[in-house]
């Protein structure tokens, strides 16, 4: 007997989420069709790849070692077939996430790119902090996010695309002590940051206590265009990524504070499943790298290549919690 693809990507997905109740939902099959491939995966290998207890399932040693090679072969087939579609419109749905500063200054002009070479592929957008676009991502409620996190699971893949600078930032008419702007001074001051978990609150609740000072008294919101209205209007100081303040520098508007220390750049990445359709996530990753650039948002670019969620620790990074 032929071992078939379909058997293949049936032990997979059995494999990966852990019962073959979960696996027909993914696939979109019947239980006993996939209990049947599996019986015959297993004969046609003369070996037991599951022991099955309490209606889960478990790899067998003989399981774990193909698993690794199931995977190689289902990479392949995806390449495979992209050969005979290259250049092909993408159809169907996407479904992608996006944090608010990129949807502030580049998710227009990703989206209009997409529906100019893929007219008819829907998107349906998830505007989020980083953490809970990860959240998403690792229970597969999207396929993709741009953003600031790492997905730390195994089925996610995490390509970083540069740099991303964060800056202490205030209205030209606040009052703030002239020299460094050490944490003791901005204690002193009203601060609005993101709720936690998020990139921003990490980097304000860590840059205070590195010199000991209480991250009780910050006041908190939901929305970055919000957070920048409020410091354009005087009411509060705030760490903001450099791409939405740029402009408001520029017209003096808007002051950045000399912090010390230094805040790290953040890495940025468009994450995305490691099992989602390869043509139409790489089209939107090169889509969002291409306009990032255009409209200023790196400090430094990353050179393009995917890396595992596990990966790409730097000094400069600032993990978010």
């Amino acid at each position: 007997m032929r071992i078939t693809l379909r058997q293949i990507e049936t032990f997979y997905w059995i494999a990966k989420l852990g019962s073959i109740h979960a696996a027909a939902n993914h696939l979109n099959f019947s239980q006993p069709a996939l209990s049947s491939r599996v019986k015959e995966l297993e004969g046609a290998m003369d070996m037991v790849l599951f022991s099955r207890e309490n209606q889960r399932v478990h790899l067998t040693p003989a399981g774990r070692n193909a698993l690794a090679y199931a995977e190689r072969v289902l990479n392949a087939a995806q390449d495979f077939e992209r050969l005979g579609g290259a250049g092909t419109p993408l159809e169907g749905v996407l479904r992608l996430g996006s944090d608010e500063s990129t949807a502030m200054l580049a998710l227009t002009e990703v989206l209009s790119q997409l529906k100019l070479r893929h007219p008819k592929l829907i998107v349906e957008l998830s505007i989020d902090v980083g953490a809970v676009l990860t959240d998403k991502l690792r229970k597969r409620d999207i396929d993709m996010a741009l953003h600031t996190n790492l997905g730390a699971a195994s089925h996610v893949v995490d390509e970083l695309l540069g740099w991303v600078k964060f800056q202490w930032v205030a209205s030209r008419d606040m009052a703030i002590p002239d020299g460094d702007f050490v944490p003791s001074v901005a204690s002193a001051l009203p601060i609005v940051t993101h709720l936690p978990p998020s990139t921003l609150n990490s980097f304000v609740r860590k840059w205070l206590q590195s010199d000991g000072q209480d991250f009780d008294g910050v006041n908190s919101c939901n929305s970055l265009q919000l957070m920048l209205q409020l410091v354009r209007a005087g009411h509060a100081i705030a760490v903001l990524p450099m791409p939405i303040i740029r402009e408001h520098l520029a017209s003096g508007e808007l002051r950045t504070l000399p912090a010390c220390p230094q805040l790290p750049l953040a890495p940025y990445y468009a994450s995305y499943l490691r099992d989602a359709r390869r043509p139409s996530i790489e089209a939107v990753v090169e889509i969002a790298r291409v306009v990032l650039k255009k409209v200023q948002f790196f400090t430094r670019v990353a050179e393009s290549q995917p890396a595992t969620s596990a990966g790409l620790a730097t000094d400069e990074a600032l993990e978010p919690s």
